[in-house]
């Protein structure tokens, strides 16, 4: 074995990233040496390798290597796993200095980008990667949505019946979930295939393959309530009878249904359905059937929704204050950080993460723009923040692109600015749970032009349940669902009046993610909301407000359609729009009392709107015609007209 020099490593053994025939990595196994500078690549075991190393380093000292140097090289040792598109280190979680230390002599063979680390459910792991600012070397390679869906129906495999399972390509197993179960049902009237189905999955349960999995497993079940029993004494039922009679058919429904309502007490209600399209099981689902390990985002506590959607960035290191940017950092992140530690102060750490996709189904089509999380933590702070930047659209580049001087565009890019705090301050002095929005800027170089300033929303994370990611299950309460009506109604007569809407499409901005449903010690009770993101205020400000009611009617007649409460009856639903009409006219009805110029609030928009130059900050003009409209409006003419079309698309609603 013919030893090589690769700057300050020594490699033994084959080069890691050797391929076979078919573009695959050869060899899979891998072991360093830290204080040896040393690295061995091959197959089979870790130690097999080692004592190959501690051979081949005895050829070079011309001597047999005594039994305390052999302990302290394989003491020295840090396991590396090749696989796809990555090079993984072994964490060692008591002694990650050693395996950073592996890392930079890693480098000298394998790019810095194929580096991971394993040991993401660790918190001492996280926790040192989190204060290096290197949260992207625990992140594997990023997953749309698309692909994410394709790989799950992909998974679908049957074995002899009709029974649906989802295959585990890692390690061979097979999942059903609560839903393919309960689809054993639609067989119970042809006893043979019944008969098989039941037995297939008692079978499948009970074997082994050979790496020791079971070859069949059921999807996120609490061991200490699922009860495998019922599921065996049905099968042990079906194979003693030899009529399937009506009373055979009942006993056997009886005691599928036993297994069936323990399998579904067992399961949480989120995954007792199998939805591709809800976040929560699509992300879980599939890290479970890849045994991906969790993300850093998942770790980080933030809505499901963020989960495999941020791909964590190269940064910075912070020590003793100083700050060391990695070497593949993007020039764009570097001053992004730079402005952070501008306005921030000194910071212990930072990880910037780039958000893939919109989390807006409305908005992924065409006007999404550049979103970035920032995990940091203040040198002189006592907790860690999380904070969700998104560029500002209407920046110096957008009013150039509309044929306006650098100058007037610069002045134009800040009265948007200002137009946009000026909006955030009157959503809250109208009663709009919104957060307080800030910014911070890099600058960029245009051809021609030079360095011009692009700016960036900066908020605060907000815990919560976004409104259009609410999951069926939520539906079965009567509580969530009265309640949810309610806040949502309120919401609504607040979002018509200030004419929240796509400024290019005119699409109404309602219940698509911006809306956060809060919630205090019962999960199913939402007790209040956030206006995450205020989007669109102002944008219509002209359109007759019964021009929006088809949009907001279609919206309540959706929310209604998927309530699943039981014995809640078409009285009941009728109830529930109730609540959410009568939530809208209370809103529209306070909102005009705010207005009337007597109350403390609308004296201070007034003030507010008066102050600003009409040129570049549109927001007077735009209060003054929402004030308008509002003060022309017949509130009572306007709900009746709402309820009518909610009637008509019902077809069974009175009021």
């Amino acid at each position: 074995m013919q030893p090589q020099k690769y700057g300050k490593l020594t490699l033994y053994g084959p080069h890691p990233l050797e391929q076979d025939d078919e573009g695959h990595l050869k060899y899979h196994m891998a072991d360093v040496f830290p204080d040896y500078w040393s690295m061995i690549v091959g197959n089979g075991l870790h130690i097999s390798l080692a004592m190959d190393f501690i051979e081949q380093l005895g050829e070079k000292r011309g001597r047999e290597l005594d039994d305390k140097e052999q302990q302290a090289i394989c003491e020295d040792l840090v396991a590396l796993i090749m696989r796809g598109h990555h090079v993984m280190i072994r964490s060692i979680p008591d002694n990650m200095e050693k395996c950073f230390r592996t890392a930079d002599l890693l480098e000298e063979v394998v790019p810095t980008e194929m580096i991971r680390f394993t040991g993401r459910r660790d918190s001492k792991v996280r926790e040192a990667f989190k204060l290096r600012g290197e949260s992207w070397k625990m992140t594997p390679r990023y997953f749309t949505v698309e692909e994410i869906i394709k790989q799950i129906n992909l998974s679908k495999v049957t074995v002899g019946t009709k029974n649906c399972y989802y295959y585990k390509v890692e390690s061979g197993g097979r999942l059903i979930t609560f839903a393919t179960f309960a689809a054993v049902a639609e067989s119970i009237s042809d006893f043979k295939e019944f008969k098989a189905r039941i037995n297939e999955v008692v079978d499948l349960y009970q074997r082994k393959n050979k790496l020791f999995v079971r070859e069949l497993d059921f999807f996120n079940v609490d061991h200490a309530v699922f009860d495998f029993s019922l599921i065996q004494k049905l099968a042990e039922y079906v194979n003693s009878i030899k009529i399937w009679g009506k009373a055979q058919r009942k006993k056997a429904d009886r005691l599928f249904l036993a297994a069936l309502e323990n399998f579904k007490s067992a399961v949480s209600p989120e995954f007792q359905y199998d939805d591709p399209n809800n976040p929560v099981w699509r992300n879980y689902f599939y890290s479970e059937l890849n045994e991906i390990p969790p993300t850093e985002e998942s770790m980080l506590g933030i809505s499901c929704e963020f989960n495999m959607n941020i791909h964590w960035l190269p940064g910075c290191r912070i020590r003793n204050g100083r700050v060391d940017m990695d070497p593949h950092v993007e020039e764009p992140v570097r001053r992004l950080i730079e402005e952070f530690s501008r306005l921030y102060g000194p910071l212990e750490y930072i990880n910037l993460g780039r958000l893939m996709r919109s989390q807006s189904a409305k908005r992924a089509a065409g006007s999404y723009r550049e979103v970035f999380i920032a995990v940091l933590k203040q040198k002189h702070g006592e907790t860690e923040q999380i904070r969700i930047l998104r560029k500002v659209m209407r920046n110096v580049l957008y009013y150039l692109n509309r044929g306006h001087s650098i100058k007037k565009a610069k002045q134009l890019a800040e009265g948007y600015l200002e137009y946009t705090f000026d909006r955030r301050e009157i959503l809250s002095l109208l009663g709009v749970n919104t957060p307080v929005v800030g910014h911070l800027s890099r600058k960029e170089e245009l051809p021609g032009i030079g360095a011009v300033p692009v700016a960036f929303f900066d908020r605060p994370y907000i815990d919560g349940l976004a409104t259009d990611k609410v999951s069926d299950f939520y539906y079965e309460h009567d509580g969530f669902v009265r309640a949810q009506a309610g806040l949502l109604g309120y919401e609504a007569g607040l979002n018509l009046l200030i004419g929240r809407v796509d400024p290019d499409t005119g699409a109404v901005f309602f219940g698509d993610g911006d809306e956060l449903l809060q919630f205090g010690n019962n999960r199913f009770e939402p007790t209040g909301l956030v206006l995450a993101d205020f989007t669109g205020t102002f944008a219509d400000v002209i359109s007759p407000l019964e021009k929006f009611i088809p949009y907001y009617a279609d919206y309540l007649v959706d929310m209604l359609s998927r309530v699943k409460v039981k014995g809640l009856g078409r009285e009941g639903l009728i109830e529930v729009g109730e609540v959410f009409i009568e939530a809208m006219r209370k809103r529209i009805l306070g909102t005009r009392e705010i207005l009337s110029g007597s109350s403390r609030a609308g004296r201070m928009i007034g003030e507010l709107v008066a102050s600003r130059d009409e040129e570049v900050n549109p927001v007077r003009l735009k209060w003054e015609k929402t004030r308008q409209r509002l003060q022309n409006l017949n509130v009572d003419d306007f709900i009746e007209l709402f309820r009518s079309d909610v009637r008509r698309k019902l077809r069974f609603y009175r009021a």
